[in-house]
């Protein structure tokens, strides 16, 4: 069982988010305050261990609900929803057993129903009336507008488990979902209501539950929040996971001789202890307004009952002291490595749903990979599920299965996601450096070290501002992948520029390119219509401009098919317009060099043609950088300075 979809409506900075999930590990990535957080708090608001409808719980306050800005009689006045919705839809996989004991410890289920017809003797004969799967969760309303007061219903009543009423009803189900909503009326109060549902598949339409008796039964969920507070997350009673799994470590102790005697040994000692402050706080209170009352001071060591709920965690980094006194690291990997336990310990039936806050808050790398790595132990081969959002490289990447990366962003409207399956694009990211991408508003592809080179002289000319900008330059490494990351980069909705040599303008992966000894391999006109359609490249102008590469090419092809194969300059081609078409692509975001990055060196010792930009020119290079010399006494970086203006500008 996994989370498959969330659908959030009017919640904080949520106008509308439709989200798919897959199984295994989900990472959410954006910039702070684009709602990343939004989305793991309205998973813990529908699926979490507090009761989402609980009337005195202010899980949901009159913050929550999305707002936003309208102008009235020359002001801006803020306006705010009346109703607020979060949808969790789980998916089950076929032949996935369901914990029946536990859900046979929940209450009934009361479900719609319509009366079908009579028996004989006069009993009403029901079905459950199945809700469209076309309306459900956009529009939601028609659900909460029916209840147990103005609806037929019937009841899958749990304490008659001989007649297995739970089996009957959801072993041929695959499909559960949990539709909350929040109202607010005309006086700021509150009203929360929640709906469960189920389905067999993704042709069935939905069966309608007026109560959700079962959701941790469904899917046992942990949630880690940026701020870390092991009071809450391990909080020890009945219902909270961790109280399960301490229950069970602690299973028929409480008679335990041993254990008794060494608690009334504490007992005693702390009669002592405290023998004075009880004596005087008697005297003075106690035996005036509440006579007959005794106090008392002692360690928790109280075993007639609840023993697991006297447990409590201290770990020793040098210096013993509780969980909640040591730092979010230490407070993560404990409550991480508990909950595994947990699963493989007690909850051994059902799937759990892990979802952590930046976890690599006050981490080092080398921790944040390894925290990374139990992430991935934690999902026990797809059994489990994780959703976190992070800032950190570390955490996109996954040593089993698939990953699935889904980018939050935010502007006028709200908080808005695109997602992709990092599966598809794991040969291109060979190094995490290159998953900085996933954070990035625009990004530079090349090839090879262009990417040094090119963040050398945006440093000197333009300091700071591809930082500032939230720019990456991304190496795909070879050239036979250019299309492919440009497709991820745009499939995550991000700017994308591009900066090659000048052979990226010509050649293409006909085998004709083996008469005159060259490889076949990827050009500008590789790139998809996608690519040159964005707004930050040529826009609504971006077929003509296909088409006009497409012209080119053709032309110097058919004038010289060897220069269109071999050459690796402007200066070696016949056309008379070449570096008008250069220069018109560099002022749209692509920069194609008149040459090869090397014939812009001014010391040809230092950038030689011959051999190309090697690895070890790169380190020559930054040593010579490092030593005080200027990019621009280096290279000639007039090419690319204008590119990089475009750049900074769109």
């Amino acid at each position: 069982m996994y989370l498959s979809r969330l659908f959030i409506k009017n919640y904080r900075s949520i106008k509308e988010l439709d989200l798919a999930f897959a199984k295994g590990k989900n990472v959410l990535v954006g910039r702070n305050n684009a709602g990343k957080s939004n989305v793991l708090k309205a998973i813990d608001l529908v699926l979490g261990e507090y009761s989402p409808t609980y009337t005195k719980s202010e899980n949901v306050t009159e913050s929550d609900f999305y707002s936003w800005h309208e102008e009235a009689f020359g002001e801006k006045v803020v306006q705010s929803a009346n109703d607020m919705f979060v949808w969790c839809e789980l998916r089950r996989d076929i032949g996935e057993p369901l914990n029946y004991d536990e859900m046979y410890k929940a209450n009934s289920l009361a479900i719609y129903t319509r009366l079908e017809g009579w028996t004989v003797d006069n009993k009403p004969i029901k079905q459950a009336a199945r809700i469209s799967r076309h309306s459900l969760p956009e529009s939601y309303e028609p659900i909460f507008d029916l209840n147990e007061d103005n609806a037929d219903r019937d009841w899958i009543v749990t304490r008659k488990r001989e007649l297995q009423p739970l089996e009957k009803q959801f072993d041929d189900k695959y499909h559960f979902a949990f539709a909350f909503r929040a109202t607010k009326d005309e006086f700021g109060r509150i009203n929360k209501d929640m709906r469960f549902l189920y389905r067999e598949d993704d042709s069935s339409d939905w069966i309608l539950g007026f109560r959700a008796p079962i959701r941790n039964e469904l899917l046992q969920s942990a949630i880690i929040p940026a701020f870390r507070d092991p009071g809450s997350q391990l909080r020890l009673n009945n219902w909270t996971w961790y109280g399960r799994l301490m229950r069970h470590l602690t299973a028929g102790q409480e008679g335990s001789t041993e254990l008794q005697a060494a608690m009334e040994q504490v007992k005693s000692v702390a009669n002592k202890i405290f023998a004075e402050a009880k004596e005087q706080t008697t005297a003075s209170t106690l035996d005036l307004a509440f006579p007959d009352t005794e106090l008392h001071f002692q360690f928790n060591t109280e075993t007639r009952a609840d023993l697991y709920k006297s447990a409590a965690l201290y770990v020793d980094d040098g210096y013993k002291s509780q969980l909640a006194d040591k730092g979010s690291g230490i407070q993560s990997a404990i409550v991480i490595g508990l909950f595994q336990y947990y699963t493989r310990a007690v909850n051994t039936i059902t799937s759990a749903l892990l979802c952590i806050e930046e976890p690599e808050l006050f981490l080092h790398p080398h921790a944040r990979k390894v925290i990374s790595n139990r992430l991935d132990n934690f999902l026990d081969g797809d059994k489990h599920q994780v959703i976190l959002s992070t800032h950190s490289e570390e955490f996109i990447r996954a040593k089993y299965g698939d990953l699935h990366v889904v980018r939050i962003r935010k502007d006028a409207s709200g908080t808005h996601a695109t997602s992709v399956s990092f599966n598809q694009f794991r040969p291109l990211l060979m190094a995490e450096k290159q998953n900085e991408l996933f954070f990035a508003d625009k990004v530079i592809v090349c090839a090879g070290y262009h990417d040094f080179i090119l963040k050398a002289v945006a440093e000197e000319l333009f300091p700071g501002q591809l930082e500032e900008q939230n720019i990456s330059v991304i190496s795909v490494g070879d050239k036979r992948y250019f299309s492919q990351l440009v497709n991820l980069i745009l499939q995550l909705e991000i700017k994308c520029f591009v900066f090659a040599d000048f052979e990226f303008l010509l050649r293409d992966e006909s085998e004709t390119s083996t008469i005159y000894s060259a490889a076949p391999q990827e050009h500008l006109l590789s790139l998809s219509d996608a690519f040159f359609n964005q707004e930050c490249t040529f826009g609504a102008t971006g077929a003509k401009a296909k088409q006009f590469i497409e012209k080119l090419r053709s032309q110097i092809k058919d004038l010289d098919s060897a220069s269109f194969y071999t050459a690796k300059s402007a200066a070696q081609i016949a056309h008379p317009n070449i570096q008008q078409v250069l220069d018109r692509l560099r002022s749209n975001g692509v920069c194609i060099l008149s040459g090869e990055l090397e014939n812009l060196s001014k010391d040809y010792a230092f950038l030689s043609p011959m051999d190309g930009l090697s690895l070890e020119k790169v380190y020559a290079l930054n040593h010579r950088l490092m030593s005080g010399e200027r990019i621009t006494d280096v290279l000639l970086t007039s090419e690319m300075s204008d590119f990089l203006r475009v750049v900074l500008a769109r």
